[in-house]
């Protein structure tokens, strides 16, 4: 692990981790970095490592963990603000990567992955580094690879005499089928209604059916086509008449708790999400827990796929220091120790080895592991619609489909939503 720590680094300082608030608009002491990551299931498989690093590297790391949405808060803050008081933050390319490439709020990682001896970038798949690009430009390193998959209660379904859907349709019909002879006691199916969350989940409904986000010429939107109101009608449908109460509110946290409790039958939500419905701590189903494909349209099965990256302040006064960390973060050896906390390797050489392949030792992760190879050839890297105005435009979607979900807006009214939300949005690519 020494090769990553280069003296540049290697400041005399003391070992230990800080968790906290971190220090107001300072950059902080010239021996620490700060690094502000998103409550993920990364960011607790990392940070009982970072001790290592700071022991190897003679730094510290002070670590703010929030909620998504507050993350990207504290994020943009600080950038918007030209801070100095954040290095290293969690990124996700695929929403805010052309917005902040824009604005200058990255630095550029190609000169250090040149410059780094032993960090091998070509060991990500093109995929995985095109998701990490913007310009041409790397603006973030990948810490995981995750997709939309479909966990199921093997023990219920055998109760209730059920086999995983494969289909769009048996999704819709499996879910009645649990209601129905359930007596309502189990929620049917766990899913986002969240409407920034949402489309991470909604996406596949749309490309499954041979659905884009935008016409060809990438800045009209596609929800005029019949098949996008089919979409959301179905997904609108599963979360009001067979999801949780309360969906609109619900994301990944909320979903997770309920399977993990075991009052869900069915949970669509990210590949990521395996370790917080085994957690033998938390967890009262790890032991019935299965794992399919996202369900085909007549497309096949287009699940959703992203990697979150790691990525360096434009305005850190640190950006040797920064890389280092995020070198040593998206390591192959780090990303091997990762892999025991369920989170699946960007690396080719990771997810190939010896040591990964017998981690899976039980029948869920085994078909874990088979979703999400699958998932990473046949999915759709495009969680919402490109653009400047990523995050814009995601609301627009989610809000839109939340109508529907409540029962305020038809299908096709939410559609027309969308696409008269969406073409203003997407015009901002051109300027």
């Amino acid at each position: 692990m020494r090769r990553y720590l280069t003296a540049g680094v290697a400041l005399a300082m003391t070992g230990g981790l800080l968790v906290g608030c971190g220090g107001g608009d300072s950059a902080g002491a010239s021996d620490e970095i700060n690094l502000i990551m998103s409550n993920h299931p990364w960011q607790r498989a990392i940070e009982p490592l970072i001790g290592d690093f700071e022991r190897e590297s003679g730094m510290k790391v002070r670590v703010q963990t929030f909620a998504e949405q507050q993350m990207r808060d504290k994020v943009q803050l600080n950038l918007q603000s030209r801070s100095s008081a954040m290095d290293v933050f969690m990124a996700l390319p695929s929403r805010e990567g052309p917005q902040f490439a824009r604005s200058n709020y990255y630095e550029p990682l190609d000169s250090y992955v040149s410059g780094a001896t032993d960090y091998n970038v070509e060991d990500f798949p093109e995929a995985v580094r095109a998701g990490m690009t913007v310009d041409g430009k790397q603006i973030a390193a990948p810490i995981n690879v995750e997709a939309v998959v479909l966990y199921y209660r093997k023990d219920l379904f055998q109760q209730y005499n059920l086999t995983p859907p494969t289909t769009l349709a048996e999704l819709t019909s499996t879910a009645a089928a649990i209601k129905d002879r359930s007596n309502g006691a189990v929620t049917p199916i766990a899913l986002r209604g969240q409407s920034t969350a949402l489309p991470f989940t909604f996406g596949p409904f749309l490309h499954a059916r041979g659905v884009e986000w935008t016409k060809e010429d990438k800045v009209t939107p596609n929800f005029d086509d019949p098949r996008a109101i089919e979409a959301i009608d179905q997904y609108a449908t599963l979360a009001r008449e067979y999801g949780p109460d309360g969906v609109v509110n619900n994301t990944f946290t909320q979903s997770s708790a309920l399977m993990a409790a075991g009052n869900a039958a069915m949970m669509l939500e990210s590949s990521n999400e395996v370790s917080s419905i085994t957690d033998p701590g938390s967890s009262k189903v790890a032991d019935d827990l299965g794992v399919v494909a996202f369900p085909a349209g007549e497309a096949g099965s287009r699940t959703t796929i992203l990697s979150w990256g790691l990525a360096v302040s434009s305005f850190s006064q640190k950006k040797d220091a920064a890389w280092k960390f995020v070198e040593w973060a998206t390591s192959a050896e780090v990303q091997q120790k990762l892999t025991e906390s369920g989170i699946a390797p960007p690396r080719t050489s990771v997810a190939g080895s010896e040591a990964y392949t017998a981690s899976l030792d039980t029948d869920l992760l085994k078909e874990w592991n088979e979703v999400l190879t699958s998932a990473q050839t046949t999915g759709s890297t495009e969680v919402g619609p490109v653009g400047v105005a990523a995050p814009e435009m995601r609301k627009i979607i989610g809000d839109a489909v939340g109508l529907a979900i409540l029962g305020r807006a038809s299908a096709a009214e939410a559609a027309k939503q969308i696409q008269d939300g969406l073409a203003p949005q997407l015009a901002k690519n051109e300027g």
